[in-house]
C-alpha cells in the first residue's frame, strides 16, 4: 500500500478529524476529573482510571472511525475505495495497538510508584494511624484549645494502645499546614489511616464531627457526628477512640488504654494547660508568662484529679522547661508512684534525671519508656541520643531511624539522625539525608539543620550557603550571624568572621587570640556562670597561655571530673574534661591526669570514627598516657576525617608539646590547613551557585 493511498483513505474516512476530536474531549474530561478528585479528596486512582480508559479507548475509536461514517441517513459502514482498503485497515489497527501498548508501558512506571508508595517511605503498616489536628468550626477561634486538645489527647490515648502505631504530633500538624490531601498525607506520614474532624460549641451544645479515612483510597471507612453537652468532651473522646481501635484492630475488645483523666474538670484544665505549653514550645523564645499559665492549669488539673499520672508528669515537664528542677521533682515522682508503666511518665523521668546529671538513671528511664511503647518518638530520640553519648553505637542508628519514621515531617528528627550519620562515618547516608531534607522542607529550621550536618561532613562552603539563606529569611535573628562567624573562622577566614561577630569568644579562640578570648569569657561568666561551653573555652584558653591553675579553678564549679563518672552528657562536657586533663598534666599532676585519661579511654576506646573530636581527643589521651604509637595512629585516622579540627585543640594543648616535631603530628596539622584552604577557594563559586552573598 502506497503512502498516498493510505492517507487518501484517512482523509476520506475522516480519521484525522475523529482523532483530533477524541483527543480534545479526552484532555478536557481528564482535566475536569483531576480537578474534582483534588477538590473533593477522592482517591487518586479515579483520575488514573480515567486516563487509562481514554488510552485504551483510542484504538477502538479510531477503528470505528475508519469502519463507519455518520451520515444523514444514519451510521453506515464505509465502503473501500481501493483494493488495498483491507490491508489499510489491518495496518492501521496494528499501528494503533502498537502505539497504545507503547503508551501503556510509558505510564506503567508511574502507576507502579503509586502502588508501591511514596519514594523514601517504608512499607505502610496496616495498624498505623495519624490523628490530624481537628478543624475549629467555632467563631473567631473561641474553641481553639478544645479543638487542639481533643486531637492531642485522642492521639496520646491511641498511642498507648498496644498494637497501634501513631504518627507524632509535630508531623501530623505539619501535614495539615502543608495542605496535603488525604492520600498524600498518608504517604508522607507513612500511615494506613487518618483521623480527621472538626469541633464547635454553640451555646450549651458541643458538636464534634470525625471520620476515619483510608489513606490509600482517600475514602472514609467510618464517620460520626456527636452533639453533647459542653462537659462531655471526654466521653466523645472515649467513643471516638473505641471506634477507631475497633476499625483498625478488629476484635480488640474493650478500649485497652485509659485517657489522661476521667474527670471532666481536670480534662478541660489539662487541655488549657497543654494549649499554653505548646504555644511556648513551638516558639524559639521562652515566654515565661505563658509557661506560668500552663503550670497553673496543670496544678489545678492535678488537684481536680490527684490520681492522674499524666497530669503530674506534664506539670513536671513544664517546670523543667522553665528550668525549675526543684519544683519538678515532687510531681514527677508522684506520677511515678501512680503509674510507672506509662511511657510518657518514664520519658519525663529520664529528662529529669538527665537534667540532674544522673546519666545512667536517665538511660534506664528512657530504655523503659521505649520498652513500654516502642512507638514513642520522643522516647526513641532521647534514648538514641543517650546511647550515642555513652559511645554505644550498636543499634543507635536504628533508634534514630525509628523516631524519624514515626515523626517524618519533624525537621529535628532529620537533624539528629544526620548529625549522627555524619559523625559516625556514614558519609553517603548523611549526604542522602541532606538531599531528602532539601526535597521535603523549605524553612529556616531546615536550612540550619542541613548546615549543621554539612559542617560535620566538612562541607563548610555549603554550610555557609545554607546559613546565608536562613539569614535572608530571618535577617533580624542574631543567631545566624554568630553561626556564620563560627563557620568562617573554621575555614580560616578570620577577617570575615570578626566582621560578623567582633566579640565572638569562639572566633577569638579559633584565631588563637587567647588573651582577648579570656577577657570576654571572664565577663560572660558573670551573666552566665553555669554555661559549660564558656567555661570550657576559657579553660582551654588559660591552658594555651600557661595559666593552668586558673583553668583548674574555672572548671572546679562544673562538677568535673566527677560528673562524667556516671556517663557523658554533652560535647561541652567532653571539652571541659579534656581541658582539665591537660591542666593537671601540665602542672605535674601526671598520675591524676593519667587516671582521667584512662577513664576516658575505657569509655571511648579506639573509636572507628574520623570525627576530629574523637580522634584528636584520643590522641591527646594516648600522649598523656605515654602511648606514643597509639597517639600517632589516632592522628593518622584524623587525617581521614572531614570535620575540621579547631586549631587550638591541636596546636596548643599541653599533651602535644613533646610531639611538636613528630611527622604524624605535623602531617595532621598540614592536612587540616589544606582542607581549610580548599574550602576558602571553593566558597565563592558555591555562593554564586546558591544565589546568595554575605
Amino acid at each position: 500500500m502506497s503512502d498516498r493511498s493510505f492517507f487518501s483513505e484517512l482523509r476520506k474516512r475522516r480519521v484525522l478529524q475523529a482523532a483530533a476530536i477524541y483527543g480534545a474531549v479526552a484532555w478536557g474530561v481528564t482535566e475536569v476529573v483531576v480537578t474534582v478528585v483534588d477538590q473533593l479528596f477522592l482517591p487518586q486512582w479515579v483520575s488514573t482510571l480515567a486516563v487509562i480508559c481514554f488510552v485504551v479507548g483510542f484504538p477502538l475509536a479510531m477503528f470505528l472511525s475508519w469502519t463507519f461514517d455518520i451520515t444523514a441517513e444514519g451510521i453506515r459502514r464505509t465502503t473501500l475505495s481501493s483494493r488495498r482498503g483491507t490491508a489499510s485497515i489491518a495496518a492501521s489497527v496494528v499501528l494503533l495497538i502498537a502505539g497504545t501498548t507503547s503508551l501503556f508501558f510509558l505510564i506503567r512506571p508511574g502507576l507502579q510508584v503509586r502502588e508501591s508508595g511514596h519514594p523514601g517511605v517504608l512499607e505502610i503498616a496496616p495498624n498505623s494511624i495519624a490523628v490530624l489536628p481537628f478543624a475549629d468550626a467555632g467563631v473567631q477561634g473561641e474553641d481553639a484549645f478544645l479543638v487542639g486538645g481533643l486531637s492531642d489527647e485522642l492521639r496520646d490515648q491511641l498511642a498507648r494502645v498496644s498494637g497501634l502505631r501513631i504518627a507524632a504530633r509535630s508531623s501530623s500538624i505539619a501535614a495539615v499546614e502543608q495542605g496535603l490531601d488525604a492520600v498524600s498525607a498518608s504517604l508522607r506520614l507513612g500511615v494506613a489511616y487518618l483521623v480527621e474532624g472538626s469541633v464547635r460549641t454553640q451555646g450549651n451544645v458541643l458538636r464534634v464531627s470525625v471520620q476515619l479515612v483510608h489513606g490509600q483510597s482517600g475514602l472514609a471507612n467510618w464517620s460520626m457526628s456527636y452533639e453533647r453537652g459542653p462537659r462531655e468532651l471526654l466521653t466523645v473522646q472515649q467513643e471516638i477512640a473505641r471506634e477507631v481501635v475497633n476499625a483498625v484492630l478488629p476484635g480488640a475488645g474493650p478500649l485497652p488504654a485509659e485517657p489522661a483523666t476521667r474527670d471532666p474538670t481536670a480534662n478541660e484544665l489539662m487541655l488549657l494547660a497543654r494549649d499554653y505549653e505548646f504555644r511556648v514550645r513551638e516558639r524559639e523564645e521562652v515566654d515565661d508568662e505563658l509557661l506560668q499559665e500552663s503550670i497553673r492549669h496543670y496544678r489545678r488539673a492535678a488537684e481536680a484529679d490527684p490520681g492522674s499520672a499524666l497530669a503530674h508528669s506534664r506539670l513536671a515537664g513544664v517546670l523543667m522547661y522553665l528550668g525549675d528542677l526543684d519544683a519538678a521533682e515532687p510531681p514527677i515522682f508522684r506520677a511515678l508512684s501512680i503509674d510507672p508503666n506509662l511511657s510518657e511518665v518514664q520519658n519525663t523521668l529520664g529528662e529529669f534525671h538527665w537534667a540532674r546529671g544522673l546519666v545512667q538513671e536517665a538511660g534506664n528511664a528512657w530504655q523503659r519508656a521505649v520498652k513500654l511503647n516502642p512507638n514513642n518518638p520522643e522516647a526513641l530520640a532521647n534514648f538514641a541520643m543517650w546511647r550515642w553519648y555513652q559511645i554505644e553505637t550498636e543499634g543507635t542508628g536504628e533508634l534514630f531511624n525509628r523516631a524519624l519514621e514515626l515523626d517524618p515531617l519533624n525537621i529535628d528528627r532529620y537533624a539528629a539522625l544526620g548529625f549522627y550519620l555524619a559523625s559516625e562515618n556514614y558519609f553517603r547516608e548523611a549526604q542522602e539525608l541532606v538531599t531528602r531534607i532539601e526535597e521535603l522542607f523549605d524553612s529556616v529550621a531546615a536550612y540550619r539543620a542541613m548546615a549543621d550536618i554539612l559542617d560535620r561532613l566538612g562541607e563548610l562552603d555549603l554550610s555557609i550557603a545554607w546559613t546565608l539563606r536562613a539569614r535572608n529569611l530571618e535577617p533580624d535573628n542574631p543567631e545566624h550571624a554568630w553561626k556564620l562567624a563560627e563557620y568562617y573562622a573554621d575555614i580560616g577566614d578570620f577577617d570575615t568572621a570578626l566582621a560578623l561577630d567582633p566579640e565572638g569568644i569562639g572566633v577569638l579562640f579559633k584565631m588563637r587570640r587567647f588573651d582577648d578570648a579570656i577577657d570576654l569569657a571572664e565577663l560572660a561568666m558573670i551573666d552566665q556562670p553555669g554555661d559549660l561551653w564558656i567555661r570550657s573555652i576559657l579553660a582551654m584558653s588559660y591552658n594555651a597561655v600557661g595559666r593552668f591553675e586558673s583553668a583548674i579553678h574555672v572548671l572546679k564549679d562544673t562538677g568535673l571530673p566527677d560528673s562524667v563518672w556516671n556517663g557523658w552528657r554533652s560535647t561541652e562536657e567532653s571539652m571541659g574534661y579534656l581541658a582539665l586533663e591537660n591542666s593537671l598534666f601540665a602542672i605535674g599532676q601526671v598520675d591524676l591526669a593519667r587516671k582521667l585519661a584512662r577513664f576516658s579511654m575505657e569509655e571511648i576506646g579506639t573509636t572507628p570514627s574520623y570525627d576530629f573530636l574523637n580522634t584528636v581527643y584520643e590522641a591527646c589521651d594516648r600522649a598523656i598516657l605515654g602511648q606514643d604509637e597509639k597517639a600517632r595512629d589516632a592522628l593518622r585516622r584524623a587525617q581521614k576525617g572531614r570535620h575540621l579540627v579547631w586549631e587550638p585543640m591541636l596546636l596548643d594543648a599541653p599533651c602535644f608539646d613533646r610531639m611538636a616535631e613528630d611527622p604524624d603530628y605535623r602531617a595532621t596539622i598540614r592536612y587540616f590547613e589544606e582542607r581549610r584552604r580548599m574550602l576558602r577557594e571553593r566558597l565563592p563559586a558555591t555562593l554564586v551557585e546558591f544565589g546568595v552573598k554575605l
